[in-house]
């Protein structure tokens, strides 16, 4: 069980050299790698779909890329413990982005075979607002698509599709997404992996979505059990999406610990904290005592989890 955290603001803002050596010297081990933000999100809207996004290209063009990059992570002696593919997968009002989508996230699959990473996560469909086209069941039926879609190249690699518990946004507030609900989370992974005839899909527990819908983690947790494959370990005050250091919120990390050692989880402990290590909210000087402090709260659940 390896301390983990996603790559985000910090080598975005402070560079690939400082930034992969901070998580080293803060006592990381492993990486969510941020290999979404190839992807231009902006084009996805309105423009061609050509030439928006990385992995729209041949493998060995997609390694050449990172090849710098890679080189950085290994040397700091740091692992892919998973990745984050771009998002969102589909869009209402252009039906023709999904199998863009899914082409994308094909290669994604192949690359993530190709550097040693074992999870991806890949965000699902949900029905957002405004959507006159879409029902539950269409959307449902549009999940599997892309998921499905994916089944053919995962089947020859060691990487795991990981979905993810999400919300969306409403004129009401924030209301549930697709996974959101632990037992159609269920459904969809055990109805691929059965399509698959492997175990190809589990789940991306991402904690603080599950605190903005006001769900627990003993309502949530058990019912998924090993099928859950990667975290996304961050706090918020139930208000907004905050991305924040555990115990800057309201979530209870006492459940968190408890429920994931009653379910046997034996994956990473991956932090998505990177909203509070921008440059607009720390400087460089202080970016290392955050990044310790992350650190130390994971050895601490580490602790709490394997114990």
């Amino acid at each position: 069980m390896k301390l983990c955290i996603q790559t985000g603001s910090v080598i975005s803002e402070f560079g690939m050299e400082r930034g992969y050596a901070m998580f080293r010297e803060a006592g990381f081990e492993a990486i969510d790698w941020n290999i979404n933000n190839t992807f231009n999100r902006a084009a996805f809207k309105d423009q061609p779909l050509e030439g928006i996004c990385l992995f729209e290209k041949p493998l060995d063009e997609c390694l050449a890329y990172y090849e710098k990059e890679l080189a950085l992570i290994r040397e700091n002696g740091l692992t892919i413990s998973q990745a984050h593919a771009p998002f969102p997968a589909y869009l209402p009002e252009r039906p023709e982005t999904l199998d863009y989508s899914i082409a994308i996230n094909r290669r994604c699959i192949e690359f993530c075979e190709a550097v040693g990473c074992r999870e991806l996560v890949i965000h699902g469909i949900s029905l957002a607002n405004p959507d006159y086209t879409n029902t539950p069941e269409s959307i449902k039926a549009l999940n599997y698509k892309l998921y499905e879609g994916l089944i053919d190249v995962l089947v020859k690699t060691n990487v795991t599709v990981c979905l993810e518990n999400l919300f969306t946004g409403s004129p009401k507030g924030t209301i549930e997404g697709t996974c959101s609900n632990p037992y159609e989370a269920v459904e969809f992974i055990d109805t691929l992996n059965a399509k698959a005839g492997k175990e190809c899909f589990g789940l991306c527990l991402d904690t603080g979505h599950l605190n903005l819908l006001r769900k627990s983690f003993r309502a949530y947790v058990p019912v998924l059990g090993k099928r859950i494959k990667a975290l996304h370990i961050h706090d918020n005050d139930g208000t907004g999406d905050q991305h924040l250091i555990p115990y800057s919120g309201t979530i209870n990390w006492n459940d968190f610990c408890d429920e994931l050692k009653a379910a046997g989880y034996a994956g990473d402990l991956s932090f998505e904290t990177f909203a509070q290590t921008r440059k607009n909210r720390l400087n460089e000087e202080m970016c290392p005592t955050f990044l310790r402090a992350i650190a130390g709260i994971g050895d601490y659940f580490r602790t709490r989890i394997q114990g």
